[in-house]
C-alpha cells in the first residue's frame, strides 16, 4: 500500500504508519513511492518492545548503499539487521518496520543521558547514501525525512535526535549519516546529539550487546 504524508499525517495509510500491517505490492521493485509517499515493506528483523511509551529518541542513518540495495538487505532475515523507515533520493518512504515494535538498527549503542540498547527506545530513519562524503542528500529525501520526524513527534513524546554517529559504541564505530544538515531540524526544539561524544568518563562502561548496524 501507498499513502501520502501531509500536513502532519498520513493519509491514505494511518494504520500503516503507526502500526505497520498492511501489505505491500511485490510489483513496486524500486522501493521509490514518489515524493513523500509511504509504502510498507516488511522486515522480518525486529523483536517486541518492553513499553511502547519508552520511545523517545530518533536515531538517523546513512545507508552507506544504493536504495534498492539496502532495502533488499534490511529486508533478508540473515542480516539481523532493519529499521523503521527508509528515505530514498526521491523522496519516497519506506516503512518496514511497525513503530510499536523494536527495529534492530543501533547495534551496540550508549546516548547522551547514559542509557544503552537505544533500539529499546528510538525510532531508526535511514537515509539513502552512499556514505562516502560526495554522494549529497536531495532536497526531496531532506523534506521527506523533516516528515517522519513530524509523525513520529506525533506519535511520541520525543526529547531528542541523535546520530547513528553519536549513539554507536565504541566511538568510532560509525560516522553516519555524514554530512548531514542537523541544523535544519532545530525548527523540532529537541536537543540534537550528533558527531561524537564528548571524552568518556574515567570509570568504563561495561557495554551490553544489542543487534543492529
Amino acid at each position: 500500500m501507498v499513502g501520502t504524508i501531509l500536513r502532519g499525517c498520513l493519509l491514505l495509510g494511518a494504520f500503516l504508519f503507526v502500526a505497520g500491517f498492511t501489505p505491500y505490492s511485490q510489483s513496486l521493485e524500486t522501493f521509490e513511492p514518489g515524493p513523500n509517499q509511504i509504502m510498507w515493506v516488511p522486515s522480518p528483523n525486529f523483536n517486541e518492545r518492553i513499553d511502547i511509551n519508552d520511545v523517545d529518541t530518533i536515531v538517523l542513518h546513512h545507508t552507506a548503499g544504493d536504495h534498492v540495495g539496502s532495502v533488499k538487505w534490511l529486508m533478508n532475515p540473515d542480516s539481523q539487521v532493519s529499521c523503521h523507515f527508509v528515505v530514498g533520493k526521491e523522496g519516497g518512504i519506506v516503512q518496514m518496520v511497525s513503530l510499536w515494535r523494536r527495529a534492530w538498527h543501533a547495534g551496540a549503542s550508549l546516548d547522551a543521558h547514559g542509557r544503552q540498547r537505544v533500539n529499546d527506545f528510538s525510532i531508526g530513519i535511514e537515509i539513502s547514501n552512499l556514505g562516502d562524503g560526495f554522494d549529497l542528500y536531495t532536497p526531496a529525501q531532506l523534506e521527506a525525512v523533516d516528515k517522519v520526524i513530524e509523525m513520529v513527534m506525533s506519535q511520541y513524546n520525543i526529547r531528542q535526535i541523535v546520530s547513528h554517529e553519536y549513539i554507536a559504541e565504541p566511538q568510532g564505530r560509525k560516522n553516519d549519516p555524514l554530512n548531514y544538515p542537523w541544523e535544519r531540524l532545530q525548527r523540532f526544539n529537541v536537543p540534537l546529539y550528533y558527531g561524537r561524544k564528548p571524552a568518556p568518563s574515567p570509570s568504563p562502561v561495561i557495554l551490553l550487546p544489542d543487534r543492529g548496524f
